[in-house]
């Protein structure tokens, strides 16, 4: 990631759009807080949080086909990875190895399911308000 030189607005179209694909990335697809992003990139928390909610928003109408089809293809990738790790719980393994292949399954569930929540709890807020 480049490390942006500007610490605020207003930002052109094309900067804007650069910003965007960039807390796309390191948010849905890596799992980065905004004040993680928001240091990474150096920009504003409050420009990172509403990037993210934008993103939602773009995501939820099926604004954004490009980002919607990425997020499909990270909740196959993890459930994928739920798969393997049930088949790795039916060998004979150590407890230790079998509760941290537990929390692993237990880690992508949560991911998946924090996503789907903040996508509905978004579209709830945004007919609210």
């Amino acid at each position: 990631m480049i490390k942006e030189e500007k610490m605020g607005g207003p930002y052109t179209k094309k900067e804007q759009e650069t910003r965007r694909n960039q807390i796309f990335e390191l948010h849905f697809q890596q799992g980065y807080s905004a004040v993680s992003i928001a240091k990474t990139l150096g920009v504003n928390r409050n420009t990172v949080n509403k990037d993210i909610e934008f993103l939602f928003s773009e995501i939820r109408n099926d604004k954004s086909p490009n980002h919607k089809n990425q997020l499909d293809k990270q909740v196959i990738k993890l459930d994928y990875q739920k798969t393997r790790l049930q088949k790795e719980l039916d060998k004979d393994i150590s407890i230790k190895e079998r509760i941290q292949i537990e929390k692993m399954i237990s880690d992508a569930d949560l991911r998946i399911a924090a996503f789907f929540v903040k996508l509905v709890t978004t579209r709830r807020h945004n007919h609210l308000g």
